[in-house]
């Protein structure tokens, strides 16, 4: 159920959203490094992380106090980093989004839930490469959730199943689950088997079953593209830079056919095959793509002077975007590309 205010409000229940944004971020910033740090999220109070002086309530306000204090503490002096504003202003954002895309209703309240986690995960996996399990798996039962609060609701399309009317978003989302569980967890399995190391971590895992429970299969399945497209946007010319200085060319070769094979299948719509050839030529230029991918993340595990760059952060863009932009992303690809 959806409450629809005057238009008269929705200016104010915009800036209202901000606040609260702001406030959740400052918490959220918190939440992580207590996370991190193995302290109980409450106690000991915010304090200052070189000289350990509790702060006062003015210099705890969301985004203004950073500002104030030109981002250091009043006693010491030590810098305060820039993620903390950074994370409060995203958070904002993110929670201006969500009531523009859900408006006052049950479903933004699991929105709100799934970019507060979305954050954290964010934060935890940048700073130690950890995604903990109460951020990840906590989605999977809320995106169910989500997914049946249209039960009561007439408009939305349903399956029969076994004899009940099941919302299509619902059976999405267990589509979706079982998806990424098997994609991630297949790749795990198989660079353990063929390369002795894991190409990805389960959080990644977890991550999109959570992920997957909110969007249903087909926009976890673009989160998921787009996130490796982010995350190789970021890598590959940072990698590139110290393989060509170090005559890689293995690493080289394995990390340009996996960006031909990835792109491979969005120009094949446009080439003039019968569709049967043309999803066989897809799903080969997937698998090779996959095959590159994973010798691509064995040479950069197994290259110590290389930075491990985790995928959390770029596989939660992707998701944002999905979600806020995945309707209109598809529907633009559909006019132009096919």
């Amino acid at each position: 159920m959806m409450i629809t205010p005057e238009p008269a409000y929705w200016p104010y229940l915009y800036a209202l959203a901000a606040i609260l944004g702001l406030c959740f971020g400052s918490f959220l910033n918190v939440v992580a490094h207590r996370f991190l740090t193995d302290q109980p999220i409450t106690f000991p109070a915010s304090h200052c992380p070189a000289c350990k002086r509790p702060l006062a309530w003015f210099e705890n306000i969301p985004l203004a106090s950073w500002l104030a204090l030109r981002g250091r503490c009043r006693t010491c002096g030590a810098s305060i980093g820039w993620e903390h504003p950074l994370t409060e202003l995203a958070t904002a954002g993110l929670f201006v989004g969500v009531l523009l895309f859900a408006g006052l209703s049950w479903q933004a309240l699991l929105l709100l839930f799934l970019v507060c986690n979305l954050v954290v995960i964010t934060l935890t996996d940048l700073k130690e490469s950890l995604i903990f399990q109460v951020n990840s798996l906590s989605l999977i039962p809320a995106g169910l959730a989500y997914h049946a609060l249209n039960f009561w609701n007439p408009a939305a399309s349903r399956t029969l199943v076994l004899g009940a009317a099941i919302p299509d978003g619902l059976i999405s989302a267990l589509i979706a689950i079982a998806a990424a569980f098997v994609f991630f967890e297949g790749l795990i399995l198989l660079s353990q088997k063929c390369l002795g190391a894991e190409g990805f971590g389960h959080g990644d895992t977890h991550l999109m079953m959570g992920v997957g429970a909110f969007l249903g299969w087909p926009m976890m399945a673009l989160a998921l593209g787009l996130g490796f497209i982010l995350q190789s946007a970021l890598a590959i010319p940072a990698l590139l830079i110290q393989w060509i200085q170090r005559r890689d060319y293995v690493s080289l070769s394995a990390g340009a056919l996996g960006v031909v094979f990835g792109l491979l299948p969005i120009w094949l719509v446009r080439l003039p095959l019968a569709g049967g050839w043309r999803s066989a030529l897809a799903m080969a230029s997937l698998l090779l793509c996959l095959v590159c991918l994973l010798l691509f993340l064995r040479q950069m595990k197994c290259s110590e002077s290389l930075t491990y760059m985790p995928l959390g952060p770029a596989l939660v863009l992707g998701t944002l975007i999905a979600l806020f932009a995945g309707p209109w992303l598809v529907d633009l690809y559909l006019k132009h590309w096919l």
